[in-house]
């Protein structure tokens, strides 16, 4: 029982380790984007989406390159975060306060999101993800990118609009000298990046005697433990966001990151090594399709019937809170 104990409290804390080096590494790459005069709206459609994926990405490579059943927890992990990323990191936001879709994302890039994972869901009906069918995930990804980018340089931020992107880098002082910023930019992201390997490669050897040890398979561990950690900062970036009244960005983190999640944390990965949907997977991702049309339901529905701008009310929060989490506690038992 003791070895359990400390075995988890060991995974704990890598996870934290996980996490804290993936925002060190993002608030290096964000003050060096500021540095450089990029919309603040481009950074947070694409660099802060990207770095709160980052922990599953890094997991996932390690889990694949290190362990023998690797394959089976990296699935688990990439669409237990795509669960958490819709069920938690949007739907308490939601149940918190109305969040009003910007038209950016509900024209846009939730198109884009829904093409991405009826594309996964189409790649893995036949049990496997190969390097073939990764790269063109990942391809499609660089694409979703390139689109984005294109997309948030013709949008114009207004003063609201500006005040309401929080990138959270308030711990990055303001320097004249650019010699400062690349200095601690470069510190920040050389932290990053080694906490980040470090923890990654800890949790892939930790993985199989976590697994013995409450007597799971690899893939539910990916599901539920190793997948709610990794997910922990898009939840926190989500529900901060709506505690402060930043509402408009929230869709665009969510789905930006989910994004990322399915092209590099199984895009890139399946390129790296294949990847095995076993049938219980292949029925995840089916339900993963289901929270989405919930999300899109919910936001359509309250455009009819309460004569609502593309929002999302505690009602629909409720609901896609209410459907993973019984989900979960189905997965559990």
């Amino acid at each position: 029982m003791f070895t359990i104990i400390l075995d988890a409290i060991f995974v704990l804390a890598s996870l934290g380790f996980l996490i804290l080096g993936a925002e060190w590494l993002m608030q290096g790459a964000v003050l060096i984007a500021k540095k450089k005069k990029i919309s603040e709206l481009v950074i947070a459609s694409t660099l802060i989406a990207f770095g709160t994926g980052l922990p599953t990405i890094a997991v996932n490579i390690a889990l694949v390159l290190l362990s023998p059943n690797g394959a089976d927890a990296a699935v688990g992990n990439a669409l237990g975060t795509n669960f958490v990323n819709i069920g938690l990191g949007l739907g308490i936001p939601a149940f918190l306060l109305t969040i009003q879709t910007k038209y950016q994302v509900f024209e846009k890039e939730i198109p884009i999101f829904l093409a991405v994972t009826g594309l996964l869901a189409s790649f893995a009906m036949d049990g496997i993800l190969n390097r073939f069918e990764g790269l063109i995930i990942f391809v499609s990804y660089l694409v979703t990118l390139f689109l984005m980018y294109q997309y948030s340089l013709r949008e114009k931020l207004d003063s609201k609009d500006s005040e309401q992107v929080d990138l959270d880098t308030s711990t990055i002082s303001e320097t004249s000298t650019s010699s400062k910023v690349y200095s601690k930019a470069a510190f920040l992201i050389l932290v990053g990046v080694i906490l980040l390997i470090g923890s990654s490669i800890f949790l892939a050897f930790m993985s199989p005697k976590l697994s013995r040890d409450f007597g799971i398979s690899e893939y539910i561990l990916g599901l539920t433990i190793i997948g709610i950690g990794t997910s922990l900062p898009m939840i926190v970036t989500s529900v901060k966001s709506a505690y402060k009244g930043y509402v408009d960005i929230i869709l665009g983190n969510v789905f930006g990151g989910t994004i990322a999640n399915i092209g590099l944390g199984l895009g890139l990965v399946a390129i790296i090594k294949p990847l095995t949907f076993t049938a219980e997977s292949v029925m995840d991702n089916y339900y993963f399709s289901v929270l989405n049309i919930l999300v899109i339901f919910g936001i359509l529905i309250e455009m009819k019937l309460l004569g609502s701008n593309k929002t999302l009310n505690k009602a629909s929060g409720a609901v896609i809170v209410l459907f993973y989490l019984v989900y979960l506690i189905t997965k559990i038992i």
